[in-house]
């Protein structure tokens, strides 16, 4: 979702997972959870790459697991007002079974099961909420429809 917003409305996309280090690829490659202590660092990088774009005056699309409200406020420091979240919404077994259809997905259940242990879920004020189990058009529309206006100003 985040590859097509990018590309609907004329945006760099940065993907999130780029930015891991190579201890932290290692060790979801090895189905190793992260933990709190190594997410930090590459928060912190996403956050420095959002101000990069925002100074040069250039909307961008980062995806990004942002699973905690800590994380998120790393990822928006002192950009709060140029930030904005779609948080996808789908059930653990629903997730499960996507992830399993993709080519590259390196961490599997138990990954996924941590990540959904971790997730301390937004707000509708901090963040626009789609249910991902409706059509992918239905999806497309809600998110595409949320960024329209924001992309304007």
């Amino acid at each position: 979702m985040s590859q097509h917003l990018a590309e609907r409305f004329d945006m760099p996309f940065e993907e999130g997972d780029r930015y891991h280090s190579e201890a932290n690829v290692e060790k979801m490659s090895s189905g190793i959870p992260l933990q709190d202590a190594d997410r930090w660092e590459w928060l912190v990088t996403l956050n420095m790459i959002a101000k990069q774009h925002i100074l040069a005056d250039r909307n961008v699309v980062i995806s990004c697991s942002a699973l905690r409200s800590a994380y998120r406020d790393v990822l928006t420091k002192d950009i709060a007002s140029h930030c904005h979240f779609i948080y996808l919404h789908a059930s653990q077994s629903v997730l499960s079974e996507r992830l399993k259809q993709r080519e590259h997905f390196f961490n599997g259940d138990a990954m996924l099961e941590s990540q959904f242990a971790a997730l301390e879920l937004p707000s509708k004020e901090n963040a626009f909420i789609i249910d991902v189990t409706q059509s992918l058009e239905c999806v497309s529309k809600q998110a595409e429809d949320f960024i329209r206006p924001l992309v304007s100003m």
